[in-house]
């Protein structure tokens, strides 16, 4: 059987969803590029990859025992990560959000417990508007107002390519706090 690639992520309600795609929308317009769409807007907390099916298992039955404490999230800029061409909307890139820290943490501190490796890279929080995006001055994109939004779930899903992207199977969610 082949490995299912997993991530944690927080999910918006559908109203925050609808309005982080105005975003995205000027974003396409300014840089072209796939727009991701709507019902696959997230922010990951751990990316996890390839996983065998023994381990989605584990992770299916033991997520729902874990909390997730939650509260309100602010994007407030455009940001692109230059080698994969995404372009995303994220928090203030000057100071953290203390809880979303911590539970990234205590995500990864779970993880580890069962065996996989944290990243050697930051956390960088942010929610990915555009794929494959064209080059262009990302400081036209400054005039959104600030989005906050608080995440409506806080779930391991599995990623499935698709024609039109990928495409999100929700495998288990955990409580929220």
């Amino acid at each position: 059987m082949h490995a299912r690639r997993l991530f944690f992520a927080l999910w918006p309600a559908q109203d925050d969803a609808a309005r982080i795609m105005a975003w995205a929308r000027d974003a396409h317009a300014l840089l072209g590029g796939r727009i991701m769409r709507q019902d696959t807007l997230h922010l990951t907390l751990a990316f996890l990859g390839g996983t065998g099916e023994r381990d989605v298992q584990r992770l299916i039955q033991a997520v729902p025992g874990w909390t997730a404490r939650i509260e309100p999230i602010t994007l407030r800029r455009f940001g692109r990560f230059h080698g994969p061409r995404v372009v995303w909307a994220g928090p203030d890139e000057n100071s953290r959000i203390v809880w979303l820290d911590a539970l990234h943490q205590a995500v990864w501190s779970r993880l580890e417990s069962m065996g996989w490796q944290p990243p050697s890279e930051a956390f960088r929080p942010h929610v990915s508007l555009l794929r494959r995006a064209g080059s262009g001055d990302m400081a036209m994109l400054g005039c959104r107002p600030p989005i906050t939004w608080t995440p409506e779930a806080c779930v391991l899903a599995a990623s499935q390519p698709d024609l039109g992207g990928s495409r999100y199977q929700v495998l288990a969610r955990m409580r929220l706090a």
